[in-house]
């Protein structure tokens, strides 16, 4: 069963109901990271490269808003953790220039009986797979506010890297390989909750998020009843991308021509990777990309149509980790519920976020 938490009130309610609900799990995600990183230092330890880590996520802090701070030092005092673990927990994939490997599409129009889109998306990931699986949490937020909103998430996680909110966007943040990058910026996930609290439509919430100061590549999914986009981000840059024949599609590199010059390495395999050295290139994800195309287009597609598309041999791989879908217009989610990697090679769970 799919754990749901709700979360209401001011930023400090919500944050403190967090972390008092998931402080052992918060903590659990900490030693998985300690764990990994003294594997890493061999000689030296987890605690200096920890700590080097941490002085780096404090970089991020002039940019984050002040209520989501309060949160983060509510969730940091409910779970009795540092409110550098609960930072670094957010920031993480900022500070490792988005290491996940994603991929994702909407189909809409005539692609679906009511021409209303649906989302699905895979998240896949190098590391902690076990954990990612079992400590996956869906938060109902609430907040004083701006609007109510879900997200597919773990514990201490503030960011919103797949969600939906009441209006009916659906999200689903993507990696992408990007020159320009910086530390001087508002984290990812955290601009991505900004826009679902923000926007009632797709574009509304393609327009705030584009407004907050960026730092590293992303290829941003938003889907709401009637359209569907693909938000090419930079630090600096940004550019729209929208359905062919009612189909979009993204994986981890830039399409848009106006990105084109932007594009950057792919990162080496992180060592004790699940996943192979092939899917960190640029080649795994446009053959993924490829693929996503080839079974989506030309026919009709339901909510159960996408999940052996997400699943497919040439799309899901060890570490996908989380596979959502979403009927923005019905307000709807279906969360694969694999107890092993690919995620979505079992059952899913489906769940009426809003009457």
């Amino acid at each position: 069963m799919l754990r749901t938490i709700e979360l209401e009130g001011t930023p400090r309610e919500r944050g403190w109901c967090h972390g008092q609900i998931l402080g052992a799990e918060i903590r659990q995600v900490r030693r998985a990271l300690l764990a990994y990183l003294a594997r890493l230092s061999l000689y030296a330890g987890a605690w200096p490269i920890f700590g080097g880590l941490l002085i780096l996520a404090r970089r991020f802090l002039p940019y984050i808003p002040n209520h989501l701070k309060q949160e983060m030092a509510a969730v940091a005092a409910g779970a009795q953790v540092s409110l550098g673990t609960v930072l670094l927990i957010n920031v993480t994939d900022d500070l490792a220039n988005n290491t996940p490997r994603c991929s994702a599409l909407a189909v809409g129009e005539d692609l679906t009986a009511d021409g209303a889109y649906l989302m699905g998306r895979n998240l896949d990931y190098p590391l902690f797979i076990d954990i990612l699986i079992q400590l996956q949490t869906l938060f109902h937020l609430e907040p004083d506010q701006g609007q109510p909103l879900a997200s597919l998430a773990w514990p201490g996680y503030l960011g919103v890297c797949t969600g939906m909110n009441k209006a009916g966007v659906a999200l689903a943040q993507l990696s992408a390989m990007s020159r320009d990058r910086t530390l001087q910026g508002m984290p990812a996930a955290l601009r991505f909750r900004l826009g679902l609290e923000a926007g009632a439509t797709a574009a509304e919430v393609a327009a705030t998020v584009q407004s907050l100061p960026g730092t590293i590549g992303n290829s941003l999914m938003l889907c709401d009843p009637r359209e569907a986009l693909v938000l090419e981000l930079s630090a600096r840059q940004r550019a729209w991308r929208r359905p062919r024949a009612g189909l979009i599609t993204a994986t981890n590199h830039y399409q848009s021509p106006a990105m084109q010059a932007l594009k950057g390495r792919f990162p080496p395999r992180p060592p004790y990777s699940v996943l192979p050295s092939y899917h960190f290139t640029e080649a795994y994800s446009q053959g993924r990309d490829r693929r996503l195309q080839e079974l989506a287009s030309d026919r009709r597609l339901g909510p159960s149509d996408l999940q052996p598309i997400l699943a497919d041999a040439e799309v899901a791989n060890a570490g996908t980790a989380v596979c959502a879908i979403f009927a923005p217009s019905q307000k709807t989610l279906w969360v694969a519920r694999g107890e092993a990697p690919p995620v979505n090679r079992g059952l899913f769970a489906a769940k009426k976020l809003w009457g």
